[in-house]
């Protein structure tokens, strides 16, 4: 079961890299290439990161910026802002950026003869004898964000269970996710809790990670900070209030610091879902913290559930 799981996702991310390199020049939103997949957006862009190794839009941009400099190095009499367009790029200074950062000269450089010296420079640095990968297909998913100097990660453990809804009280974070907002976050909502009798094992702690920071621009991440609190609760000044719906989630144990908890979350994507029989459902992902989650010993970790909304495959 594991491997048809894998290969269904395999064969899935294939389409959207066929779809991507066939339609350069069109406009290659999410939401299109999502169902080219039959994935969930909400989550498309990290499944397709832990299969291929790459991030959707990145792949794009590589695509386009490789497919447009190989046309200037076939046609060596095509407009440069030619090429550009018709392979996606909207303007000729959007171009001329993207090239020049790819390959350290401007594109009329590349015409110029600068196409054989970078190929030159590429060959004299690969190791002799050293097959090439063929460009442009999902990696066996067992290794799709794995670098080729990286360690074996460990085998990524989660149970599927269905989990309740939860009504909680929230404040919210916009920005960089990571060690410095999140905590303090964490931190007024303790303060607001204290008073008001939340800080029980029967106020569950929820966070809730809306964007992905490979994705979304980090100054944009939303981040709720929620504890569980009776139907009735009601808003007040300092927090608002809404419904986590209840359904079937993946759920992982973490135990950690706020800088290994993004590592986590790209594992349950890479190394658990792939062969799991599940695919994302189009809720967000939460952390659940029952208890106490601190370590007294090492006071910088912290234990949750990491819970992935999950429908069959």
């Amino acid at each position: 079961m594991a491997g048809a799981s894998r290969l269904e996702y395999e064969q899935r991310v294939n389409r959207v890299i066929d779809h991507v390199r066939a339609h350069l020049a069109e406009e290659l939103s999410l939401a299109t290439l999502a169902r080219v997949a039959a994935f969930s957006p909400f989550h498309f862009h990290r499944v397709f990161r832990a299969v291929t190794g790459e991030t959707l839009f990145g792949f794009i941009q590589r695509q386009r910026i490789e497919k447009a400099a190989g046309a200037l190095r076939q046609h060596p009499g095509l407009s440069v802002l030619a090429v550009a367009l018709d392979h996606g790029f909207s303007s000729a200074a959007t171009f001329a950026r993207a090239f020049r950062a790819r390959f350290g000269m401007t594109a009329t450089q590349w015409q110029a003869g600068g196409a054989e010296r970078w190929r030159a420079r590429q060959a004299r640095g690969r190791k002799p004898g050293k097959p090439l990968r063929k460009p442009g297909k999902a990696r066996r998913a067992g290794r799709a964000d794995t670098p080729r100097n990286r360690p074996t990660e460990e085998p990524m453990r989660a149970q599927v269970r269905d989990l309740p809804a939860f009504h909680v009280a929230y404040m919210r974070y916009v920005g960089p996710y990571g060690a410095h907002g999140i905590p303090a976050l964490w931190r007024r909502l303790r303060t607001w809790m204290e008073p008001r009798g939340l800080c029980t094992p029967a106020h569950p702690r929820l966070g809730v990670a809306y964007d992905d920071p490979a994705i979304t621009a980090a100054e944009r991440c939303r981040y709720d900070a929620c504890v569980v609190v009776p139907p009735d609760f009601t808003a007040d000044q300092w927090v608002n209030v809404t419904d986590v719906v209840a359904g079937r989630h993946a759920v992982a144990a973490f135990a950690g610091t706020a800088h290994e908890i993004e590592d986590a979350w790209n594992r349950v994507f890479s190394a658990w879902l792939p062969g799991s029989g599940y695919e994302p459902d189009d809720r967000p992902c939460y952390e659940l913290y029952r208890g106490d989650p601190t370590d007294d010993a090492k006071p910088q970790r912290f234990r949750c559930e990491l819970c992935l909304p999950v429908r069959p495959l």
